[in-house]
């Protein structure tokens, strides 16, 4: 049975994350937010009037038969075994999953500049504000996140050029 993922027809956001893991493994997939009705699928998947179990609460998520995974990180920690995309080794595994947790953060923040008082608010509605919180982004927190990056890949004993692991 092919995965299905859940997510925003037309926005790659989060749920680009999922599609490259899916894609790189060659796994077989149904990307519902491309077929007729996707959307609709999804957020009647939402409201649960699937009656589906474990429903989540936002997309991006995954359904593997049974079981519904929801967040990037948590999807990507449940398919990276699966897929032969995760390290076999315990500690490395929980490792990367700590890097994905850290990549989820870097997100964040970079949404946060587009909408750094409200979400719910438009852009255009609180542009000073993201020009402000976007100037400190770059200069502060973007060199801090890629920093970290590079010297995990730098640290990293294979020397390959991954972050963990080598492959």
């Amino acid at each position: 049975m092919a995965y299905e993922l859940y997510y925003w027809d037309g926005l790659q956001g989060r749920g680009e994350f999922v599609r490259l893991a899916l894609e790189d493994a060659g796994a077989d997939y149904l990307d519902v937010a491309r077929t007729t009705d996707g959307s609709e699928k999804m957020m009647n998947y939402l409201k649960g009037s699937q009656a589906y179990p474990d429903l989540p609460f936002a997309p991006p998520f995954l359904r593997d038969g049974e079981i519904v995974v929801s967040h990037v990180a948590n999807i990507l920690h449940y398919l990276g075994p699966k897929l032969g995309l995760a390290p076999d080794d315990e500690r490395l595994r929980v490792f990367a999953q700590g890097l994905q947790l850290t990549i989820t953060d870097f997100v964040a923040e970079v949404h946060d500049t587009h909408h750094p008082i409200s979400t719910g608010d438009y852009y255009e509605d609180q542009k000073p504000e993201a020009k402000a919180r976007t100037k400190a982004f770059l200069a502060q927190r973007v060199p801090k996140f890629l920093g970290y990056f590079d010297g995990v890949i730098g640290s990293n004993p294979t020397g390959e050029g991954w972050a963990v692991g080598g492959a």
